[in-house]
């Protein structure tokens, strides 16, 4: 669904061809710098609450963007069976404030995040 890289100072996710038209875009890039936290999460998609503009297929699959009572925004690209992380952000980029991400190896982009950070 999705696949991450570190490159030039950023965090590149690259959304698979069948999400573009959910997430509304290809790609999401964010400076390291603007990432405030890096949270694993064990259930990501637990994380998206509020309306929705995307795909939900109930307890299984989200794709999207959420919209929180609190206003806080997320990209979400994540199903049941994949752990996560959700990425805080230091300010709104391209109209979101955070990332919630189902990724096979959620700690080793955790590690490689932090690490790229210092």
């Amino acid at each position: 669904m999705i696949q991450t890289e570190i490159r030039d100072g950023m965090l590149v996710a690259t959304f698979a061809p069948w999400t573009r038209p959910f997430v509304r875009r290809a790609e999401m890039r964010v400076p390291l710098t603007a990432i405030r936290e890096l949270r694993l999460e064990a259930n990501p998609q637990a994380v998206a609450t509020g309306t929705h503009a995307g795909l939900l297929v109930s307890g299984f699959l989200k794709v999207g963007t959420w919209t929180g009572r609190d206003g806080v925004r997320r990209l979400v690209c994540a199903r049941r069976d994949l752990p996560g992380v959700r990425i805080v952000l230091t300010g709104r980029i391209e109209n979101v404030d955070e990332l919630v991400l189902g990724v096979p190896d959620a700690p080793g982009l955790r590690a490689q995040v932090m690490g790229a950070n210092k």
